[in-house]
């Protein structure tokens, strides 16, 4: 019995033996398989980094030398300029403002140009025609100084605007816008008052008429009229013979020879007694 158990210590033992060796023997193998891994890698990469061109300073400047070129060749692309804080819309709209502001500060120069323009041409025009002393003459009528009575004689028929008046020669009622002031056929008659001659007619009731312009809006008209020595533009000076008395025409045949003497203020009829001094 005693050899029996000797005989199982042996065999248990003869494997305890052959479990060591067999852990040594892989943990020997693990051990090399690590290390000739790492010198693998290690050889590997020394390999890539003799394959791999070393850098000099000549190089270097070369490598600038072609980045720079290549840069210089590249068109930068255009970037847009973002405004901190402002979104897309906000940006556009104020482009627009800014474009209308222009466009507004243009036509107002544009107008300027234009009136500066016409000024130059309208001063150009004034040097290449002078005024004439007709029309650099300006008159002014005094209303308290009045009127010259523009030929002696009683008053045939008064103004009346405001009712109807007898006329003798017609038989019948009607207005007055004037004074008819009796006169002797061939009397003298002067201007009233100083002024400028606007037109010389002649009319089948009121015969040859003067119209003069004697300034402030004022119009004097002188009627049955003969040997007018005024014509249209002619400045007159109060007192200054424009004609004479002449034939009454057939619609004054019964009141006789007279002036028809007539005074405006803008388009309104005057009463001339008002006038007359």
């Amino acid at each position: 019995m005693f050899e029996e158990k000797e005989s199982w210590w042996k065999s248990k033992g003869f494997y305890f033996s052959a479990c060591v060796l067999l852990v040594g023997v892989m943990a020997a193998g693990v051990v090399f398989y690590q290390k000739s891994g790492k010198n693998g890698a290690d050889k590997m990469l020394a390999e890539i980094a003799t394959e791999m061109p070393e850098s000099t300073p000549a190089g270097n400047d070369a490598s600038k030398e072609q980045s720079a070129q290549a840069n210089a060749n590249i068109t930068p692309m255009p970037t847009a300029v973002s405004t901190p804080g402002k979104t897309p819309k906000q940006i556009a709209k104020e482009e627009a403002k800014k474009a209308r502001a222009e466009a507004k500060e243009k036509a107002e120069k544009a107008k300027r140009e234009a009136a500066e323009k016409l000024a130059a041409q309208k001063a150009k025009s004034r040097e290449a025609k002078p005024a004439s002393a007709n029309a650099a003459k300006k008159y002014t009528f005094n209303e308290e100084k009045g009127l010259l009575w523009p030929v002696k004689g009683d008053v045939l028929m008064k103004y009346s605007m405001s009712k109807t008046i007898y006329f003798k020669t017609l038989a019948q009622y009607k207005y007055n816008p004037g004074l008819v002031i009796g006169a002797k056929e061939g009397a003298g008659v002067k201007a009233a008052a100083s002024g400028r001659v606007v037109s010389v007619t002649k009319d089948d009731e009121l015969g040859q008429m003067v119209t003069m312009e004697i300034g402030d809006e004022y119009t004097v008209i002188y009627g049955q009229l003969k040997d007018v020595s005024v014509k249209k533009g002619d400045d007159v000076k109060e007192g200054q013979s424009i004609g004479k008395i002449a034939k009454p025409t057939k619609y004054y045949a019964e009141e006789g020879s007279n002036l028809y003497f007539q005074v405006k203020e803008g388009k309104e009829t005057v009463d001339p007694m008002l006038l007359l001094r």
